[in-house]
């Protein structure tokens, strides 16, 4: 019997430890569940908003087709690969790679640059030929090339077909 005594303190300190270990590892796990939730409030509400990030809405009247409205965009025509040796000093021969491509209203206008290829390519080359390799070295000698271009290229077309004029290479050797 004094046995039976000694048995029974010994299981209810076993039984304390573990329920006090149960509690620790309750609160340990609601400790780190709030530090997660304030973390994220924190985020949305004080660093979100100082990012100027905004939220997405979701208009339901409005069909995602609509929502997102592409600027009038025309048709590309290339007009190949020109190669020009550039005005120099006479000491040293320097060469221009371009390809230029045309933005016109639509395909009825492509169709008709396509037919003036000729003539739109000398344009072209009569422009670059002239030009001084210093000229293309800045980024505003080249914007006023392509203004140059457009001007030209649109005194031969009909009025309002020439929309914009891209370069996809420019090379100066």
């Amino acid at each position: 019997m004094a046995k039976e005594k000694t048995d029974a303190p010994e299981e209810s300190s076993v039984k304390s430890k573990l329920a006090i270990f149960e509690n620790k590892a309750i609160l340990l796990g609601t400790i780190v569940i709030m530090q997660a939730l304030i973390a994220i409030g924190l985020t949305q509400f004080l660093i979100v908003p100082q990012l100027g990030v905004k939220e997405a809405s979701v208009d339901p009247a409005v069909p995602a087709e609509e929502k997102f409205v592409m600027p009038e965009m025309g048709v590309l025509v290339g007009l190949e690969e020109i190669i020009v040796t550039l005005r120099s000093d006479g000491r040293k021969s320097r060469y221009l790679r371009i390809n230029i491509n045309l933005e016109v209203q639509n395909q009825g206008a492509a169709m008709v640059v396509t037919e003036r290829l000729p003539q739109l390519r000398d344009i072209v080359i009569m422009i670059l030929s002239n030009l001084e390799p210093v000229k293309l070295s800045t980024p505003e000698g080249k914007k006023g090339l392509r203004d140059e271009i457009f001007r030209r290229i649109d005194e031969r077309m009909p009025p309002g077909i020439l929309m914009n004029v891209y370069f996809s290479d420019l090379v100066v050797q």
